[in-house]
């Protein structure tokens, strides 16, 4: 029997929020958020490091007290912006707290607000993978919205020349920024899709061919973050966010790329009505990432996490218990984890046809 990768909580993600204390960038401490994970008892380790040196011990010991490891974390970066040595910082930080991943969001755009190209990122994966392996620490590089990546089509591409110097292009795939896209005419734009029928295709997680499936097939795949969201989601209408106009407009709705796992009540959510039904996309890619991880054995996943998080464009200002929401997720995750083994051990040794026929009268 195949065990289940690592299952982890974005640290963003714990705050036990309610209608009298919303979601807020105000986070409770490494302590409380050590002690919810273990009382929760369905997480394997958190995700999330310190931001500066002076944490570390904290860190340390909020981990060690509750029997829980840190075991990966990200970083921000935007070329131009001295990002080498902040990466550095964060790579030492992550190693002082013993975790082994950093994820890297990196903007689409230089310092100089012009548009980075898939050498550029290619380059700078190199070098932070030198470093980072030095220190033992696997780097992925993410799918991410206002990233170099958002054009969805990029992935493979960069993958391709970072291959071509011999070294392993690992992913973070986050498919909720895929999955909030469709049938959104605006962020389909954004990603430079309009007019291209088969990239605006690919979105969806039930096709064949979906980027998930491309990224999959390619064995890119190291991580893989999972957060509730469905088609053309919407807009966080509690949370204001900057306008692209350099941030200097008027703020916007957050974009919609988080969802409640779980009928929100009354006074909790922004949206008047929820629907169950819209979800299955969520849970499809969590189902497919399940079975490549179960039949392939060439299959380079190695851990999964949960990422409600607490900023504009996810769970800003909602009044809903998001640390619960995250935990009904990762009850999910498991719950389908074990029903697809089993499938996966009944298919044992048999070709399709004698597998439906063993349970036939």
């Amino acid at each position: 029997m195949k065990k289940m990768f690592p299952l982890g909580c974005a640290g963003l993600g714990i705050q036990s929020s309610s209608i009298e204390n919303p979601v807020s960038l105000i986070e409770p401490t490494i302590e409380e958020k050590f002690n919810l994970l273990k009382e929760a008892e369905v997480w394997d380790f958190l995700d999330h490091i310190p931001i500066k040196e002076q944490q570390i011990d904290a860190y340390i010991k909020a981990s060690q007290k509750v029997n829980l490891p840190i075991y990966s974390g990200y970083g921000l970066y935007t070329l131009g912006l001295d990002e080498k040595n902040e990466f550095k910082k964060n790579i030492d930080l992550t190693h002082a707290v013993g975790a082994k991943y950093h994820n890297v969001m990196l903007s689409a755009k230089d310092i100089n607000k012009a548009y980075i190209s898939n050498n550029q990122v290619a380059e700078l994966y190199l070098h932070f993978y030198e470093y980072a392996d030095k220190k033992g620490i696997t780097i992925t590089f993410e799918n991410h919205v206002d990233n170099w990546s958002e054009d969805y089509r990029r992935v493979l591409q960069v993958a391709d020349v970072v291959e071509s110097k011999g070294v392993r292009f690992n992913m973070a795939m986050d498919y909720s920024h895929c999955i909030f896209k469709i049938e959104n005419e605006i962020e389909i734009f954004t990603s430079g899709f309009r007019g291209n029928n088969e990239a605006i295709m690919k979105l969806d997680p039930y096709n064949s061919n979906s980027y998930a499936d491309d990224w999959l097939n390619r064995q890119l795949i190291t991580w893989a973050q999972i957060r509730p969201a469905v088609p053309n989601g919407p807009r966080n209408w509690w949370a204001g966010e900057s306008c692209p106009w350099d941030g200097l407009g008027n703020d916007r709705p957050g974009r919609g790329i988080q969802y409640p796992f779980s009928q929100p009540k009354a006074g909790e959510w922004h949206t008047e009505f929820w629907h169950a039904h819209k979800l299955a996309c969520t849970k499809e890619i969590i189902r497919k990432v399940i079975d490549h991880y179960l039949y392939d054995p060439l299959s380079n996943i190695k851990l999964m996490t949960v990422d409600n998080i607490n900023l504009w464009s996810y769970g800003l200002g909602w009044k809903y218990n998001m640390f619960n929401d995250s935990c009904l997720v990762a009850q999910y995750i498991r719950e389908i984890y074990a029903e697809r083994a089993a499938i996966y051990e009944a298919k044992k040794d048999k070709n399709s046809n004698q597998f439906v026929e063993q349970y036939r009268l």
